[in-house]
């Protein structure tokens, strides 16, 4: 039987003809090899319906490195996502954890709310996470997932994920205090006319406000 790494880089050839993809495809040796499989998978000649019917027999990391792999036809791509997302409820934390750091935008959307902050912490520094994610996360995230978006140093300066961060009442005191100078406005002012909010904070939003007519 010939080893892996003779079909490996036949499938790396930008000159591999039809005719040997099909002859790979069609080893069962060949098959058994799970890289081999992501290969296939992920190869731009390989006929839709193989592709996809090899994304069930991947495991869950070559099915990230295929969401993640903008070379990967769009429709193979999804059908990793959706692998990935029916396997998550399963996955340990560890696992989701590393899924965050390297799999695409399909998986990403989901994993921006996990409820367990290390998870969002590797949501945040993805080179696919987007503005919209975190802000979706510091609006609706539990008090732990609102600490770790408080100290990115990176996301905690967006405009946007400072207005989520202030408008989730989850947020603790001292951290919604410490964000009202750099505070917009119409937050300054729905923190001050929304019930709920803490009166010492209603009184420091009036007191910027009041701070800031004075300027004008």
């Amino acid at each position: 039987m010939r080893p892996e790494g003779h079909f490996l880089r036949l499938l790396r050839q930008g000159d591999l003809s039809a005719e040997d993809l099909d002859t790979i495809l069609k080893d069962r040796a060949a098959r058994r090899f799970h890289a081999v499989r992501l290969a296939l998978a992920g190869h731009p000649r390989t006929p839709r319906r193989e592709a996809l019917s090899l994304v069930s027999t991947l495991f869950w990391r070559d099915l990230a490195h295929l969401s993640a792999d903008s070379r990967v036809h769009p429709e193979v791509r999804r059908a990793a996502d959706r692998d990935l997302l029916r396997r998550l409820p399963e996955m340990a934390l560890a696992e989701r954890i590393d899924l965050a750091k390297t799999a695409g935008r399909g998986i990403l959307v989901v994993l921006r709310m996990d409820p367990d902050p290390r998870v969002l912490a590797a949501v945040l520094e993805s080179r696919f996470a987007t503005e919209p994610d975190v802000v979706q996360a510091a609006a609706r995230g539990p008090t732990p997932v609102l600490e770790v978006i408080f100290e990115h140093p990176r996301w905690s300066l967006r405009a946007a994920v400072r207005s989520a961060l202030l408008r989730n009442r989850a947020l603790p005191l001292a951290r919604a205090l410490n964000l009202l100078t750099r505070a917009s406005a119409d937050d300054l002012r729905g923190l001050r006319d929304s019930p709920g909010v803490p009166q010492l904070l209603k009184a420091c939003a009036e007191r910027v406000l009041a701070q800031r007519a004075g300027e004008v």
